[in-house]
């Protein structure tokens, strides 16, 4: 349990320090661009690069790679799993390269058709040119994150965390030089300069691991089958989510600065998720698949239910700040440059919407792994097609009336539902998950201190709106901050008396690294 917490605080602090550089993107994105059409035609433009990667060679094949890979470790069979690496690396450049010129060929007519059809056509066509260039970005990004998927097979975490700070840091170099002179074009080639420097950190510590590139087609080597076998339902599990994507976006084209504005939603919720939710679940993953692989099931549940507490710990004070807070959050982080008062309303309105499915989006991050790990993968495709469904009808119910709100809405409610459908499947196929570990008092005590910030956040937001605190940025930032950190601190004083585990756990973990 220790060697977990360690780990998921090495994670937590190298993603704190690439998710604040990614928020850092953002502003600086923000501040040159604001919700303007040439960055919806740039928000837009990712979704079908992003597909590719997702689907091909992100979550999909490293969450089928890692069991097998780890599981071939474990045994001591270390030639077998390098072979088995080698293998895959090749087989998913190759698949990722021809479905790359395929989305090249036919990119007009997904942008036309699928993605943003309701865009007008001198935007259409600004997409189409973005979504060719960006096409770069999944090969590079693909072998980069089975890099990270190997080294976290072998418990080697703070490299695969460190490399996205190295993508944030490319991306804002070229909002703030690059697109001086080349506007979107120059955020583009920042894009891809990330994607390959993401990729070349991960080379030293995947040799130094002991991997050796060996080209061509290896379908002998002993697990490529196993991986390849269980691939299928998790490619249909991550095409699922980017359809969700995919949808929010169409619907959203017919106004076209509310993509804009939904992704920068969107990329404030992701912060606390990356952060917490997802930190927990990468480091649990490779444990829960070993515990399985050890016939270890008890174990198993044990880490399943270790992280369950500690994601909704951080995930309940995160929602109530993002959902209570959204408006002066949003103001003091991007209302500069370009991005003015208008832009400030249109993102912090679909925010509250967002935050509503923090802790149903992290709570499907650990349950859908635990899944992986006992090699299931049926029942994650199931409830995801059953979240894609729900979110195609709700965001169409719901954009009617609460507008680009109303799409956050639907994609937070059917995470949540999603969220709910794995926990009881889960519950079913591992027992009653509350036997004597205290997961549901843990998580009464924890909605108690969650109660006790909401109150104050609630205070403290109608404060901030009244109109005699309409404040400039500096004064609005601190203050914003000074009311974040009091909350913080309220909660955690709160957990302090109630004795909630997870506060103890952080507070011995950072004693000892002091």
């Amino acid at each position: 349990m220790r060697r977990i917490f360690s780990n998921t605080l090495i994670v937590m602090v190298a993603t704190l320090a690439s998710r604040a550089l990614g928020l850092l993107r953002e502003v600086v994105i923000a501040a040159r661009f604001g919700t303007g059409e040439d960055y919806s035609a740039y928000v837009a433009a990712f979704k079908i690069p992003d597909m590719l990667f997702l689907v091909l060679s992100g979550g999909a094949l490293g969450s089928a790679l890692i069991p097998v890979f780890a599981g071939m470790l474990g045994q001591g069979e270390k030639d077998k799993a390098w072979r088995l690496a080698n293998a895959v690396v090749n087989d998913a450049f190759i698949a990722l390269l021809v479905s790359g010129i395929f989305a090249f060929v036919f990119a007009p007519y997904l942008v036309s058709w699928v993605v943003a059809p309701n865009f007008s056509p001198a935007q259409q066509e600004l997409t189409t040119s973005l979504t060719r260039l960006l096409l770069l970005q999944p090969i590079m990004l693909g072998m980069g994150a089975i890099a990270s998927s190997v080294l976290n097979g072998m418990e080697r975490f703070l490299v695969p965390a460190l490399a996205p700070l190295f993508y944030n840091l490319s991306i804002i170099l070229g909002a703030l030089f690059l697109s001086q002179s080349m506007g979107v074009y120059g955020l583009v080639a920042g894009v891809i300069g990330g994607a390959v420097f993401y990729l070349v950190i991960q080379i030293p510590a995947m040799f130094r691991a002991g991997f050796r590139f060996k080209a061509g087609l290896d379908w002998q080597a002993e697990g490529v089958r196993r991986v390849l076998g269980s691939l299928g339902p998790r490619l249909i599990g991550q095409a699922a989510l980017q359809i969700n994507f995919i949808v929010i976006t169409n619907l959203a084209s017919g106004e076209p600065k509310t993509v804009s504005a939904l992704n920068y939603a969107f990329q404030l919720f992701m912060l606390p998720h990356g952060l917490f939710a997802l930190s927990v679940a990468v480091v649990t993953f490779p444990a829960m698949a070993r515990l399985y692989g050890a016939g270890d099931i008890a174990g198993l549940k044990a880490k399943l239910v270790e992280g369950l507490r500690r994601i909704y710990f951080f995930a309940l004070p995160a929602t109530l700040g993002l959902g209570l807070l959204a408006t002066p959050i949003v103001r003091s982080l991007f209302e500069l440059g370009n991005f003015d008062k208008t832009s400030t309303q249109m993102v912090s309105y679909p925010l509250i919407f967002f935050s509503i499915g923090l802790v149903g989006y992290g709570v499907t991050e650990i349950v859908t792994r635990t899944f992986y790990a006992m090699h299931n993968t049926i029942i994650p495709v199931f409830a995801a097609v059953i979240t894609v469904l729900s979110n195609v009808a709700l965001s169409i119910a719901l954009q009617r009336s609460l507008g680009h709100g109303g799409l956050a809405l639907s994609l937070a409610l059917t995470n949540t539902l999603e969220a709910l459908i794995l926990l009881y499947l889960i519950r079913r196929k591992l027992g009653a998950l509350d036997t004597g570990n205290g997961l549901w008092l843990g998580m009464l005590k924890i909605t108690l201190a969650g109660d006790l910030m909401g109150a104050f956040l609630l205070l403290a937001g109608w404060l901030l709106a009244m109109p005699m605190t309409n404040l400039s940025k500096i004064p609005l930032m601190l203050i914003t901050g000074a009311i974040i950190g009091a909350a913080g601190a309220l909660f955690g004083g709160a957990a302090y008396l109630l004795k909630i585990e997870e506060l103890k756990s952080v507070a011995v973990r950072f004693r000892r690294r002091v």
